[in-house]
């Protein structure tokens, strides 16, 4: 299943290159007419306009808009307002470029339809992708996935996954690492850890996912690479710190970083601001 995602992703990326390059060569024409205009060469436009389609498109990769699965609920529009701001710079290098330099006083509404045309067909190109993910999953063609762990935050988990559209998993059961849940609302459950071996087989489980039982982590690790499996495990196997957990990347070498921020209302909202804004400016806390 994920080779066909990534699969989708590149054919969305190779046609919204060549759809929005071709929205800057028809912006071209509504504004000059039908013709070819000796004030503004099309076939210095048309190459120019190509560099800012790729401009584009590269932004809107860099800053993981094609991401897999798709960002999901009010991120959406972020993905929209990336969208807008790629094509903004490469209207802005197309201007740079092009209109600058020559004597003449440039077309503002090429730019404007470009980024209109442009912006309208990559609004489209989302939503027709996020349509073939969400029948994909319909039809059960994601990940079938395996719950370790039948505590409440495997159910939100699994709850979760569930109602979202696009997140690539087809949860088949759980698994009580202690056997000391009778129900589980969320899923079946399928037995205790003991049965991990023949439930993978029996359910032809391609990923695993950890809730619960963190001292059993790196068995199940070892487990998911000799069967191939894709492991997952969520950051509240840490307890309390899950909120404070961090990536980061130490001389070459991915570490963990605790941070500790205990406060709360306005304050740790401010705090959470402060801290995006360091990660991605300088990396640091």
């Amino acid at each position: 299943m994920s080779k066909n995602w990534i699969w989708l992703r590149v054919i969305q990326i190779m046609l919204d290159v060549l759809l929005v390059w071709g929205m800057f060569l028809l912006a071209y024409f509504v504004r000059v007419n039908w013709i070819f205009s000796t004030d503004f060469p099309f076939e210095l436009f048309a190459l120019l306009s190509a560099i800012a389609t790729l401009v584009w498109i590269g932004f809107l990769a860099f800053v993981k808009v094609y991401r897999l699965p798709p960002r999901s609920g009010m991120r959406y529009w972020y993905d929209i307002f990336l969208i807008v701001t790629g094509g903004i710079i490469a209207i802005g290098f197309l201007i740079i470029s092009y209109f600058f330099p020559r004597e003449i006083l440039f077309s503002r509404l090429i730019g404007v339809y470009a980024l209109l045309f442009s912006s309208l067909w990559l609004f489209v190109s989302q939503h027709l992708f996020r349509i073939l993910l969400g029948k994909a999953k319909k039809q059960g063609k994601g990940y079938k996935t395996l719950i370790i762990g039948a505590n409440r935050v495997a159910e939100q988990f699994v709850s979760r996954v569930k109602s979202d559209s696009f997140a690539p998993f087809q949860i088949v059961g759980v698994i009580d690492p202690y056997g000391l849940e009778k129900t589980f609302h969320a899923a079946p459950l399928l037995g205790k850890l003991d049965q991990l071996e023949s439930v993978c087989a029996r359910e032809k489980v391609t990923a695993l996912v950890q809730c619960d039982a963190f001292e059993h982590t790196l068995s199940l690790v070892s487990f998911c690479e000799e069967k191939d499996i894709k492991f997952q495990f969520l950051p509240s196997l840490r307890g309390v710190f899950e909120e404070n957990l961090r990536l980061r990347e130490i001389a070459g070498v991915r570490v963990i970083s605790l941070v500790q921020r205990n406060y709360s209302g306005l304050k740790k909202t401010k705090f959470r601001f402060i801290d995006w804004l360091l990660r991605q400016v300088l990396d640091t806390e």
